[in-house]
């Protein structure tokens, strides 16, 4: 049996990975690897001439309980190295001889199968009879001779026993520098410790085995478990004797027997016959522990380390939800620190700082962005919050939020790559790879987008979103849509039939001049919002905008006195040119110092930032306008402003006009009002764009604004316009009325 180069330098691997500390001759992790080769042919060398000495124990002291202090003795790397070779040497051989009801520090074991198996001996088996032992101090007063004596005919190699000997012989360094005999026990924190541990108590797991008495061991804490208290009672006193004359140990005085109904903590789970869980008492034991390592001087290493811990431990130990109050803690010690950053913070430097945010639970951590997301508004919007004085202020603050709830709640957007797409119990069910990765409640939901690629619908999904009137728009990466799933049953010929010769007829001049007058309106009011502020420091904007203004009114007056005839259409369109080219110069002043790459209105192939987001934001209109229209049984290529063509959504482009300004035109300038940075390589705005975008068309979309004397969402006075038009056409009202914008 020799410790090989081979074996070191596997063993060296180890020690490496774990990254622990140093011992008393202050050689790091760092400072072995920096010399690993060396190091190792030295140690290599000293073993086989048998030279190798090991060093003293480095005694430190970490708090056990509230009154006591564990002692573990840090060896140096050069020790951990070969007392990691020396247990990769032996492991294997030792199992052999360890038992079933053994299961701490083996491999393929651990806490979770130990309180399994003392479920399934309460639950199964019905012993509903525990007596709870441990050992009291066990490292630390394990017997040297008897120990070697187990060891002696395992480990047949003198020099390899010998060197065990040493190891555990070794006496300790303390604080101030300080001899300390060690005669008794093995080290708590040397390598080889829990593997010997394990083998010493060896012959307490042989005799329960051959008694054939249910029994689960995690090194020196057990639970026996009986049929009744009379065989309890014997057990454990036979068990305790055995214990005290034969391995030299005793228990502690805590150990009893009760039912397994009035629970007992065994592996700091707290188990009955009938649950597992956590006490109130762990609970909160483990919520300090995470108020101090967020608060140590090493954070986030230490909370991380910690949030680890726990979840590897009892996460697989204990159902979820009982871990959710140490991550609602989380999440409040987060909002509590980011709060106290100095300054004003933007959202962005939020994120920054919330990089380090890790649960406790997969569940949390699988909605991590969620979270994060939703510390990052709480926190901006408790250092942003303004005094609410009045009435009305506080009633415009909660209908901004709550129609921004309402319209997130209205939409579903399904992006990325390969997603397969269903319903299940009433929810939209996202998978990828076999994995459900959202599921999205349905209730209130009206529109889906999909812009995945390749992307797998079950025909469930699509037969659900029929019977329950939700638009499904499949998308191009632009925004621009290529497919719509809708029900067939909107297909209306006699509505057609009478659009068709509407549009022929001198009513269709009366719905195209009310649509431009509409348009080039909401152009002079956008224009008069936005830039009554923007005049007050830019001198290019204040000189422009009169006259700009003027010429605007001038437009739409000429345009309500074009007469009926075969080319009325023509001389609109002129018109609306005429009013978009001033509209656009206005535009791009308004952006200019932000972007500087917006020359002017580009519809198709558009490479710059600001029209690729306007396309964008377009297409997102497109699609809602196109839904309500079919919703009404109306054609979407019988136009009144944009002449019929076959394969034209010319309908679909009229009842557009009047939304572009304060729906996506405003969004785009807010976007870039707010100086995020915002980037479309290749024409493709990307993704952060793109989701700020969605963001903010959305919340036009959910505002509500006047519109037929009434206040409603933007999304539902897109659908009024429609349905008034309809009823106009069918002669069921005496006027067509296009959406104006309110004086803002």
């Amino acid at each position: 049996m020799q410790l090989t180069y081979s074996l070191l330098k596997d063993a060296w691997n180890e020690v490496r990975a774990k990254g622990s500390s140093g011992g008393i001759d202050r050689i790091s992790i760092n400072d072995f690897k920096q010399k690993e080769e060396k190091y190792l042919m030295q140690i290599a060398f000293k073993l086989k001439n048998k030279t190798y000495l090991p060093q003293a124990y480095l005694q430190i002291k970490i708090p056990k309980d509230k009154d006591e202090k564990r002692i573990l003795g840090l060896a140096t790397v050069h020790d951990k190295i070969v007392q990691t070779a020396i247990k990769n040497l032996l492991e294997q051989r030792f199992e052999k001889h360890f038992f079933s009801s053994s299961y701490a520090y083996r491999l393929r074991l651990g806490p979770r199968k130990a309180v399994n198996k003392v479920r399934h001996y309460i639950m199964a088996e019905k012993n509903k009879i525990i007596a709870k032992c441990d050992i009291d101090n066990y490292f630390d007063t394990i017997n040297h001779t008897r120990l070697f004596k187990q060891l002696k005919p395992l480990v047949q190699d003198n020099y390899l026993l010998e060197l065990i000997r040493m190891f555990i012989r070794m006496g300790y360094i303390d604080k101030d520098r300080q001899w300390k005999e060690r005669t008794a026990g093995v080290p708590q924190g040397a390598v080889l410790s829990p593997l010997l541990a394990n083998l010493y108590l060896t012959p307490l797991d042989q005799r329960m085995h051959a008694k054939n008495i249910p029994y689960v061991r995690y090194a020196d804490d057990f639970v026996i478990l009986c049929k009744n208290r009379q065989n309890a009672e014997e057990v454990l006193n036979q068990t305790m004797q055995y214990i005290s004359t034969q391995l030299k140990l005793k228990l502690n005085p805590g150990y009893f027997i009760r039912e397994a109904s009035e629970g007992f903590r065994f592996l700091g789970v707290w188990i009955t016959d009938k649950f597992i869980t956590l006490s109130s008492g762990k609970i909160k034991e483990l919520q300090q522990k995470i108020k101090r390592a967020f608060r140590h001087p090493s954070f986030p290493q230490k909370y991380h380390d910690q949030v680890e811990g726990i979840s590897n431990y009892y996460g697989n130990l204990i159902p979820q939800n009982i871990l959710f109050p140490l991550d609602e803690l989380l999440i409040k010690l987060w909002t509590e620190k980011l709060n106290l950053l100095p300054g004003r913070v933007s959202k962005k430097q939020l994120k920054k700082a919330l990089k380090h945010l890790r649960f406790v639970t997969d569940l949390y951590n699988r909605h991590l962005n969620m979270h994060r997301k939703s510390i990052i508004n709480t926190v901006y919007e408790l250092r942003n919050q303004k005094q609410i004085t009045t009435a009305e202020q506080a009633v415009r603050l909660r209908r901004r939020e709550y129609q921004r709830k309402f319209m997130e709640n209205m939409h579903l957007h399904i992006g990325g790559y390969g997603k397969s797409i269903g319903i299940s119990k009433n929810k939209i069910t996202v998978r990828h790879k076999d994995r459900t990765i959202t599921k999205y409640p349905t209730k209130n939901l009206r529109y889906i987008t999909i812009s995945a690629r390749p992307a797998n619908l079950s025909t469930e999904f699509i037969n659900f979103c029929v019977q329950n009137g939700i638009s499904v728009d499949l998308v191009k990466s632009n925004g621009e849509p290529y497919a719509k799933i809708f029900d067939f049953h909107h297909i209306y010929v006699k509505t057609w039939t009478k659009q068709e010769k509407t549009a022929q007829s001198e009513k269709a001049l009366v719905i195209a001049r009310e649509i431009l007058g509409a348009k080039i309106t909401n152009q002079i009011r956008l224009i008069k919002y936005f830039g009554k502020y923007a005049a007050k420091t830019e001198e290019d904007i204040a000189l422009f905008m009169p006259g700009a203004l003027t010429q605007l009114q001038d437009l739409l007056s000429e345009a309500k006195s074009v007469p009926f005839s075969g080319e009325f259409r023509e001389k609109l369109m002129g018109y609306e040119g005429i009013a978009s080219a001033i509209y656009w110069q206005w535009f791009r002043m308004m952006i200019d110092e932000e972007t500087g790459t917006f020359t002017g209105r580009i519809t198709r192939r558009a490479v710059d930032p600001v029209n690729s987001m306007l396309n964008y934001g377009y297409a997102i209109l497109y699609r809602h306008v196109w839904n309500s229209v079919l919703a009404q049984g109306l054609h979407p290529e019988y136009g009144f402003l944009h002449a019929h063509a076959r394969g034209k959504a010319s309908l679909v482009f009229d009842l557009i006009e009047p939304f572009r300004q304060p729906v996506v035109d405003r969004a785009v300038l807010a976007v870039i009002n707010r100086k995020f940075p915002i980037a479309a390589p290749k024409g493709k705005i990307d993704k952060p764009t793109k989701q700020r975008l969605i963001r903010a068309v959305d919340a036009n979309l959910a505002r509500y604004e006047k519109y037929l004397n009434k206040k409603f969402p933007m999304i539902d006075n897109i659908h009024r316009q429609t349905q008034l038009l309809r009823m106009y056409i069918m002669g069921q009202e005496k006027r067509f009325k296009a959406y104006k914008m309110i004086n803002w």
